[in-house]
């Protein structure tokens, strides 16, 4: 009788304990959501207020009239969807080869190399990788966002152990008997198993993608071309920074993140968790 209950009681512990944790990484998003709604005064007032009174909605009308918002969610949308698409796919399409064809001739010696490459920090490859869309024209373009970095390493490698434990070879063997060709195999057979893991790594993309912030401020040059992050960077002032201007913009900001885990968080954790269970 006292293992049930000390079980009970470990769960109920394990429970206020996520509960405080989740309470504590939930204050700075209220607080951003709140301070969209306070006035300069109200944010940095004393004792901090918890709840506005009134709410108010000059903020979000102060941005929207102020700034290009519009325009510059707009390009974050089209940066994100196009990095993310290139992304799965040439990372799906690599993880695929990985796993299904290890005999080919190098395929183990590149894929060490291909790993070798996780270990060289992005600040390293920043400048040579400006130098090369210089020379390409793809300054101040959606290209010069949506194609670096869109074949990367852990996502060839996401990709491939996921295919490898999930996808059988039997199953792959049955296909090419019925006809199928390689890049068939690729489209109709391991795609949808694979569903899962694409979603997963999609949804890691799209908030590196959509937060990015270095390489916008390199690379976009005019105020038609900005994003969301680069916007919200460049609205804070050397004398006076609108704060109340800043938090709306951010909450416009994180709602499509959170929207978008809300509606793939299924999927989201089935490739999560998709190593952890045997196939």
């Amino acid at each position: 009788m006292s293992r049930p209950m000390g079980t009970w009681a470990a769960r109920v512990g394990l429970h206020v304990l996520l509960g405080v944790l989740a309470a504590a990484f939930l204050v700075p998003f209220y607080w951003l959501v709140i301070s969209a709604f306070k006035s300069q005064g109200e944010i940095f007032a004393t004792p901090p207020r918890w709840v506005p009174s009134p709410w108010r909605w000059e903020n979000f009308a102060a941005i929207y009239r102020e700034t290009n918002i519009v325009r510059a969610f707009v390009n974050s949308v089209v940066i994100a969807v196009g990095h993310v698409t290139l992304s799965l796919a040439l990372c799906s399409l690599g993880g695929f080869a990985f796993a299904k064809y290890p005999a080919a001739p190098g395929a183990r010696k590149l894929f060490a190399f291909v790993l070798g490459t996780m270990m060289v920090p992005g600040a390293v490859t920043l400048i040579p990788a400006f130098l090369v869309l210089t020379r390409l024209h793809l300054v101040n373009t959606y290209w010069a966002l949506i194609v670096p970095g869109a074949a990367h390493a852990f996502g060839i490698f996401w990709m491939r152990q996921y295919i490898a434990s999930h996808v059988p070879d039997d199953l792959l063997q049955a296909a090419r008997i019925d006809g199928c060709s390689e890049f068939g195999l690729y489209w109709h057979v391991v795609l949808p198993i694979a569903r899962p893991a694409l979603a997963a790594l999609g949804i890691m993309l799209l908030i590196g993608t959509w937060n990015n912030l270095m390489l916008a401020f390199l690379l976009l040059r005019t105020p038609d071309m900005q994003t969301l992050p680069l916007l919200m960077y460049l609205l804070q002032g050397e004398t006076r920074t609108p704060f109340g201007m800043l938090m709306a913009g951010g909450v416009l900001t994180v709602m499509p993140m959170v929207i978008a885990f809300l509606v793939f968080q299924r999927q989201f954790i089935a490739g999560i968790t998709a190593g952890a269970i045997k196939a």
